[in-house]
């Protein structure tokens, strides 16, 4: 009880440090193309803690690539599969997608949980500074609310870096009969382009990277 109390407490000081980062315009985003069936597989390897608790993980393939923060990317699929499960009761599942559209790619976490109200929702959606302690779940944990405000700031970090971020968008929906979808957008890489990035990147020099 003692270390999982240790890593709540870690990781909403996390949470608040990113923030704060994030806010001051701190972050430093490391740009590359990679695909996300990397992010996916560690999010699956960590489907431990959603057995204990009875929910189910679903973790669709993906051969999709995507030009990003990879670390953040991690950090924001991460952050919503967690929050999903803890809202999710023993029986229910939290699937985890990802699908190509046009220019962009938009990454998927839906549960079966006990959902949000709208009002909430919109909070999510529409206000700038989120407070968790608006949120309408009940037993609601403290650090949910800058957990989501850190992947609102990562999208908006990156829709600031150039025209090529313009698709990047986070929100989140409600689902019929419980539950609800939280998503956000990166831009889409062809397969191609990112093979020809990668050798790009091997055939530089180690003191110019």
């Amino acid at each position: 009880y003692a270390e999982q109390l240790l890593e709540e407490i870690l990781r909403i000081q996390n949470h608040l440090t990113s923030w704060i980062q994030m806010s001051r315009g701190q972050i430093k985003l490391h740009i590359s193309s990679f695909p996300l069936s990397d992010i996916f597989a560690i999010v699956e390897g960590s489907s431990q803690t959603f057995t204990l608790k009875g929910v189910k993980l679903n973790v669709q393939p993906t051969e999709v690539h995507v030009k990003a923060d990879r670390a953040l990317t991690l950090f924001m699929v991460n952050t919503l599969t967690d929050n999903a499960r803890k809202f999710t009761e023993a029986g229910g599942t939290v699937s985890l997608s990802a699908e190509q559209r046009e220019d962009y790619v938009e990454v998927s976490v839906a549960d079966t949980g006990i959902g949000l109200s709208q009002q909430d929702i919109q909070l999510i959606n529409d206000t700038k500074v989120y407070d968790p302690q608006k949120i309408g779940r009940p037993d609601t944990e403290k650090g949910f609310g800058f957990g989501i405000m850190n992947c609102r700031g990562i999208i908006a970090q990156l829709r600031k870096t150039s025209t090529r971020f313009a698709c990047c968008q986070f929100g989140c929906s409600a689902q019929e009969g419980g539950g609800t979808r939280f998503w956000f957008r990166l831009p889409y890489v062809s397969t191609i382009l990112a093979f020809l990035f990668s050798l790009q990147i091997s055939a530089t020099p180690i003191d110019t990277l």
